[in-house]
């Protein structure tokens, strides 16, 4: 009877195990290397490899470890934390920007979230339009 029990144990689980699906690994795709800066109040950030380096006009300056790098329908998400500072970033692609200083056109449109200086919206990416009207 023992023996009857243990092999219809084994039975149920190795069916168990079959039905279990094995899930390929998730790739997520990387940002790279990028810039974006705003004006008034001036501000500029920078994703270099898996850091964010963040600078204000204020001196509200810190370098965080890139904790989330999402692709999105309108672009990316980056975002970065520790004890004492946070950020989010926010690059909607395509989506053209003037700084409004330097007659510069950039190529997308971005909002930072940050510790101690709020929400900031400025411009990143390539150059599309230069000063004399040439990318």
């Amino acid at each position: 009877m023992k023996n009857g029990i243990l092999i219809s144990v084994v039975a149920a689980l190795s069916l168990t195990a079959c039905d279990e699906a094995v899930e390929a690994p998730v790739v997520e795709e990387k940002l790279g290397d990028y810039s974006a800066l705003g004006t008034e109040p001036g501000w500029a950030a920078q994703i270099k490899g898996d850091q964010i380096i963040f600078a204000t006009m204020e001196g509200n300056d810190f370098t965080l470890a890139v904790q989330r790098m999402k692709k999105t329908d309108a672009g990316w998400e980056v975002k970065g934390f520790s004890d004492v500072d946070n950020i989010n970033i926010y690059i909607s692609t395509g989506v053209e920007c003037s700084d409004g200083m330097s007659d510069r056109t950039y190529a997308d449109t971005v909002k930072v979230e940050a510790s101690r200086s709020g929400t900031l919206n400025g411009c990143g990416g390539d150059f599309t339009e230069g000063p004399d009207g040439a990318p």
